[in-house]
């Protein structure tokens, strides 16, 4: 008995809850990490949100045949340097913007962004998926450094 008393007491001092309370406790005066708005890869598009029932139009974002590359924008996404400032989320309800890319085949990419509104707030064309996500970030880290600047 005595040793699991003694083990549950190594054990709780060494826990990582402890570890975190500890330095929660320290009185650190250093700040806590902005917040890094999150991004959602649409695959699809919605068109004509429809009646009050809800429904809603689908649009396919595919294009002869071809799957959306919803995976390659999000390694984009976290390689680019120019969307290092957000962190990418496959959960769209928690979702600062929401980024649709439309391949056009040899005539290149269509992309555009929205907010959590549903609000566009910037669209364009590349030739190249990497820029047409450098884009979209840029796009998106101008709209949120306008937003934040707006809430002080």
């Amino acid at each position: 008995m005595k040793r699991l008393l003694l083990l549950l007491a190594v054990f709780s001092v060494t826990s990582p809850s402890y570890a975190q309370s500890a330095k929660l406790d320290s009185g650190s005066d250093s700040q806590p990490a902005p917040r890094r708005p999150a991004v959602y890869v649409m695959p699809n598009a919605l068109a004509n949100p429809g009646s009050s029932e809800g429904q809603q139009v689908v649009v396919d974002s595919t294009h002869n045949g071809k799957e959306p590359q919803v995976a390659m924008i999000y390694q984009e996404l976290q390689h680019r340097k120019e969307c290092q400032g957000f962190s990418e989320n496959m959960i769209k309800e928690k979702a600062d913007y929401f980024l649709l890319l439309q391949h056009g085949g040899g005539r290149g990419n269509r992309w555009a962004v929205s907010d959590k509104s549903g609000s566009v707030i910037a669209s364009g064309q590349t030739m190249t998926l990497g820029n047409s996500v450098k884009d979209a970030c840029v796009a998106m880290a101008k709209n949120w450094q306008d937003t934040s600047a707006g809430q002080h």
